[in-house]
């Protein structure tokens, strides 16, 4: 009875300790602490449009009679999108990118692949594993090192960084078609010359058009920059591997475009707007090991794709057959 208890439990303890790597949080190191400089940044920049945005522009509209049912509809969708930003902003500094286990590799089993060793770490790498020098570790299917989240990003916590770019640029959005009505205003009652401003006024003004223009710049950086990435999740690729990639082949990860997606954003459709890791909505695998397509190893460095294996496997049959048939008509 205590076999069968430790077999049925075995699974459950896998899945604990998958989601709880998952969740490992990272550990304040003294280049984490000194790269704490670009999250100011970062904050101040979101929050600086985040107050424009909202007590600039909207915010004093929920006062005025005809005006609350509008305001608070474009509020609310677009704090739906802001919070969804802080969180996965969050995420993406705070998540551990993923460290190679203890002792991982050094009982090589019945597979005789070449293995990469890290002299840095002192670990066997796993496949998609490099070596941060910013970090000074190696991180699980490393993507890049973002100075602007001061982190790698990794197996664990690139679903984040996707989201962060997802709702940054939903955000952005929102904020550039539901300002352009108040310049427009603004603008035209300045240059009317229909009243009298004071310097308050016209203080509020030039800080809604720098926050204005600053979307409509973060937007314009940012559009290629999610095409680029979106475009690597779906075809399993990472920033590093696309760097050294040939022109116009794909990945022996790539597995299908939605597989290739769910190994990042999970199983579940309805969980992937969500910046938090479940059981529902965790990226599938361990960063470890890797499901492949369907190949053949010639050796070490060169690899067959199946039509490819079934053609060489069929002339080799040939080859065979014809030598035996030889042999015999000799004898």
């Amino acid at each position: 009875s205590s076999d069968l208890f430790i077999v049925s439990i075995l699974p459950v303890l896998g899945q604990y300790h998958s989601l709880a790597a998952m969740q490992r949080t990272r550990a304040f190191t003294q280049q984490r602490i000194y790269g704490m400089g670009f999250i100011v940044i970062v904050l101040m920049i979101i929050f600086g449009i985040h107050s424009a945005f909202v007590f600039l522009v909207w915010g004093p509209k929920l006062s005025v009679p005809g005006s609350v049912a509008g305001a608070a509809t474009v509020l609310f969708v677009y704090h739906l999108f802001f919070v969804n930003l802080v969180i996965s902003f969050y995420q993406c500094v705070m998540t551990d990118p993923g460290v190679v286990p203890p002792n991982w590799g050094f009982y090589m089993g019945d597979e005789t692949k070449r293995r990469r060793y890290c002299k840095m770490c002192n670990v066997w790498k796993p496949d998609r594993t490099h070596h941060c020098s910013i970090c000074n570790r190696c991180i699980l299917n490393m993507d890049h090192h973002c100075p602007w989240i001061n982190n790698c990003v990794g197996f664990y916590n690139r679903k984040f960084f996707i989201q962060l770019l997802a709702y940054v640029y939903l955000s952005l959005t929102v904020v550039v078609l539901f300002t352009i009505p108040e310049i427009c205003y603004r603008v035209t009652e300045m240059t009317s010359g229909s009243g009298m401003y004071n310097t308050a006024e016209i203080v509020s003004s030039l800080i809604l058009l720098v926050a204005f223009c600053m979307s409509l710049l973060l937007i314009c950086t940012l559009t290629n920059f999610i095409k680029f990435h979106m475009k690597l999740v779906l075809e399993n690729y990472t920033t590093i591997e696309n760097l050294e990639r040939e022109e116009g082949a794909k990945s022996k990860f790539d597995i299908g475009r939605r597989r290739n997606w769910e190994q990042v954003f999970g199983t579940n459709a309805w969980m992937w707007w969500l910046p938090l890791h479940t059981q529902a909505s965790r990226p599938i695998g361990d960063g470890v090991r890797w499901r492949v397509h369907y190949t053949r190893v010639i050796d070490e460095d060169e690899e067959l794709p199946a039509d490819e294996e079934g053609a060489s496997q069929a002339s080799r049959l040939l080859n065979n057959q014809s030598a035996g048939s030889t042999a015999r008509t000799g004898r």
